[in-house]
């Protein structure tokens, strides 16, 4: 961090430190309402490490003071101390300030809404215990913290990065039956009927492509495998179903296929093989060709004007065909990227 200015050093500690506290306290097992204290302790490393950026990049995150008074531009608050004096300081942006003055006008990027979901959630969680809630968001928490190290990557560098720090969890579910009746507890108390209404709602007002991005939740499933034969092999392999080869993935469908379809996870086997790559590969193969690409608003409306004018490069796929009311999955020709590329090009 060297040359970085002392406050953008300082706000990067207490947000890692956040981050890290919201992962010791979720994965602690005698804490029965994990979600509340993760929550809250993620939505303070999100609002420090937006903050840092901000001062990164030579923005104060204050809010400005309406009027003509030059000599006092940002809104202030006053602090209470211990000892009974009074101090004012400036009135920093809230989470939710951040996301508009960060992403702007692209109100529909899978992590924007993921930090939405949580923002909205924090209040409602206070004071309340509701532990039946916590398999039921395990999926957005994954997703939170996974892309919370990946902002740290790609806007502070790799030296900040904590993946390296944390280990994959021990687990006690050593049977479906056992996880199955944790994930599908009844939410019937009282206190927790608000939220739940509010996750569906939520939930139901996502695009399919919104939805079924990992950076908006992310969903695994753990399969016990036979000992490996070498015994210098390592114990955990992670594998992202899109990355499997066809044979691959119709064997997984035929161990899992039922849970796959729950969590819309998509088995390509009867999209056409032209349409070859899905919303997560496009944006994916985009960053290799076009230098500096942002997954923004601009890109969107490029993308979606092409696709009225190509019909012909996309592929949309119900995964259930026999719902007419079926969520979907987009897919796209290769011949895509050359015209989103050739569009960057006549901007620059």
């Amino acid at each position: 961090m060297r040359g970085e200015p002392v406050i953008v050093k300082q706000l990067l500690k207490k947000a890692k430190d956040s981050a890290l506290l919201a992962v010791e306290f979720y994965n602690k097992p005698a804490v029965s309402f994990k979600s509340e204290g993760f929550i809250t302790m993620m939505c303070i490393a999100w609002t420090s490490i937006f903050h840092a950026y901000f001062f990164k990049n030579k923005i104060k995150p204050f809010y400005k003071k309406n009027g003509n008074n030059k000599r006092t531009r940002y809104e202030t608050i006053t602090i209470k101390l211990a000892d009974g004096q009074k101090i004012k300081e400036n009135k920093w942006w809230e989470l939710s300030e951040c996301l508009n003055n960060f992403y702007k006008s692209e109100s529909n990027h899978p992590v924007r809404k993921n930090l939405e979901f949580f923002a909205s959630i924090r209040n409602m969680i206070v004071h309340r215990n509701i532990p039946e809630l916590d398999p039921n968001i395990y999926a957005e928490c994954q997703a939170n913290i996974l892309n919370f190290n990946n902002f740290l990557k790609e806007h502070f560098g790799d030296k900040h990065k904590m993946d390296y720090m944390l280990s994959y969890t021990i687990q006690m579910f050593n049977s479906n039956k056992n996880f199955f009746e944790a994930t599908k507890s009844e939410l019937k108390n009282k206190n927790a009927l608000e939220i739940v209404e509010f996750i569906k709602s939520f939930r139901s007002s996502l695009s399919s492509d919104i939805f079924n991005s990992p950076e908006y939740a992310y969903k695994a499933i753990l399969i016990q495998v036979k000992n490996h034969e070498s015994k210098d092999a390592l114990p955990l392999k992670f594998l992202n179903v899109n990355d499997l080869t066809d044979e691959q993935q119709e064997q997984i469908k035929n161990i899992i296929g039922v849970v796959l379809n729950k969590d819309k996870t998509v088995i390509k086997d009867d999209v056409p093989s032209e349409f070859s790559l899905d919303y997560k590969s496009l944006i994916s193969e985009l960053k290799k060709e076009i230098l500096n690409f942002k997954q923004n608003n601009q890109f969107h409306q490029i993308k979606n004007k092409l696709l009225q004018d190509h019909s012909e490069l996309l592929y949309i796929r119900k995964l259930d065909k026999k719902n007419p009311k079926s969520p979907f999955k987009k897919y796209y020709k290769k011949e895509l990227i050359e015209l989103i590329k050739d569009k960057y090009n006549k901007i620059d």
